[in-house]
């Protein structure tokens, strides 16, 4: 996926509503929040986005930077293959720090015939969505967040059609699995793999952001 996506910003009562063994803890969300609440938080590498994650058995509300350096990459990971959690030494080591991302749209390039990229915009019909993702601590004690990502469906992979992680698409949890993908105890590839579907062209909507018309549309 590209590298900008909308964090959802959602009310701590509705939190406490939809996990009745939420804990919120971090008094910078608020702030966010009342900033962010109409049109989510815009999210680029590096910045700090909002996640939920399951901490001593309670949901807990928690901010990390988007993407992780480590020293095997030439550039900073944002996305992690769902394929690779068990089958990377790296990725198993936080198969249980498992998170969900709120969102509401995020964004691809698509190349043209003509050379030139276009900017599109995938949105979300759900308002309630969430991308899977794995987290981790940094060396000085704050935290980072990649999304999980999966082979495209065939809408997206028009879109996402060029650069090294062509075909790719982000995972969203659906709700029936979303207690579970924080479970850190359900821990084999058999369980997760189980969890993980695959959003489809019906459940978005997709725009061009440098689509021009002309006399002939």
């Amino acid at each position: 996926m590209s590298n900008l996506f909308t964090n959802r910003l959602v009310a701590e009562k509705d939190y406490k509503s939809r996990w009745g063994n939420f804990s919120f803890s971090d008094s910078n969300y608020e702030t966010d929040y009342q900033k962010h609440k109409n049109n989510g938080l815009a999210v680029k590498p590096n910045d700090r986005c909002w996640y939920l994650r399951n901490f001593k058995d309670q949901i807990s509300l928690s901010s990390g930077t988007w993407g992780t350096k480590q020293s095997f990459a030439n550039r900073l990971i944002t996305t992690t293959q769902s394929e690779h959690i068990f089958s990377s030494s790296f990725w198993k080591k936080y198969s249980t720090n498992r998170c969900l991302i709120p969102v509401t749209s995020y964004f691809e390039w698509q190349m043209q015939r003509s050379g030139e990229k276009h900017k599109f915009k995938i949105e979300f019909i759900d308002k309630d969505s969430f991308f899977g993702g794995i987290c981790g601590a940094n060396p000085n004690g704050s935290t980072w967040v990649t999304i999980t990502t999966q082979v495209a469906n065939e809408k997206t992979a028009e879109i996402h059609n060029s650069g090294d992680n062509k075909h790719r698409q982000p995972i969203v949890i659906r709700r029936e699995n979303q207690d579970a993908w924080l479970d850190p105890k359900l821990n084999s590839e058999s369980q997760l793999k189980k969890l993980i579907t695959q959003f489809q062209p019906n459940e978005i909507i997709t725009e061009d952001l440098d689509y021009e018309q002309t006399l002939f549309d």
